[in-house]
């Protein structure tokens, strides 16, 4: 798994060098707006662990190589910041099985357990005239990860993202996630620590509130009194 890190890795970094470029650069009318997207997004779903050791082998192979359960295994909570970018933080569980190809060897089982912080860029300030319902994102980010068959179970890891957001209505989407993470070891491009994550599941953002400037409340008050006239007597 080691080489599909290496060879999609420039490219992911790339597209993260463009992504920064396009934010700093970005003169829209929708950003210079403050209209951001999201305050807060809360994620749930299901994550797949590509964990055979094969380079861009069975990467679809999901009766050989992927690791998955049947019930929700991830939590995500990201954090908007501005233009684009925001923070994202995510805890994920799963188990490996005996009859699944982990590390090019198989009748291997075991717990794991990974969690991680990413710098994420969305494109979706740049298609909001075009496709709202579309947000595609690229991320960067570094975790742990804990996995109960390898010799040294907790392993440091940085992950490079691609993902989207489907968006079926103004606070509820469907997320597509892949993310290729490289373990930070002695020997980084060699080691059997990487692997390749998947992550399908349910995103509900909260629309931040905006304060308005225009009051209804009176901004003068009248110091001229009402006069009381007396009605005279003529009689």
């Amino acid at each position: 798994m080691s080489r599909t890190i290496q060879k999609i890795a420039p490219l992911l970094f790339t597209l993260l060098l463009c992504a920064w470029a396009d934010s700093v650069n970005a003169q829209s009318q929708y950003l210079r707006r403050k209209n951001d997207p999201y305050k807060w997004m809360f994620g749930l779903g299901w994550n797949v662990i590509d964990d055979d050791g094969l380079a861009f082998s069975n990467l679809l192979d999901y009766k050989t190589s992927w690791n998955y359960l049947y019930y929700p295994t991830t939590l995500s909570i990201d954090k908007y910041l501005r233009r684009g970018w925001s923070v994202d933080g995510a805890l994920s569980y799963n188990r490996y099985t005996a009859s699944k190809l982990i590390n090019d060897s198989t009748g291997v089982k075991g717990v794991f357990i990974a969690a991680d912080v990413s710098l994420k860029y969305s494109f979706l300030p740049r298609m909001a005239y075009y496709a709202q319902w579309l947000d595609m994102y690229l991320a960067v980010g570094a975790g742990m990860t804990y996995r109960q068959t390898m010799s040294s179970p907790i392993t440091p890891m940085i992950s490079l993202t691609l993902g989207a957001n489907l968006w079926f209505s103004k606070s509820f989407g469907l997320r597509l996630q892949t993310a290729g993470k490289l373990g930070l070891v002695s020997d980084i491009w060699a080691s059997n620590t990487d692997y390749v994550q998947h992550t399908i599941g349910l995103v509900y953002r909260v629309k931040p509130v905006y304060k308005s400037n225009f009051s209804t409340k009176r901004q003068y008050k009248w110091t001229s009194k009402k006069r009381n006239y007396r009605r005279r007597n003529n009689g």
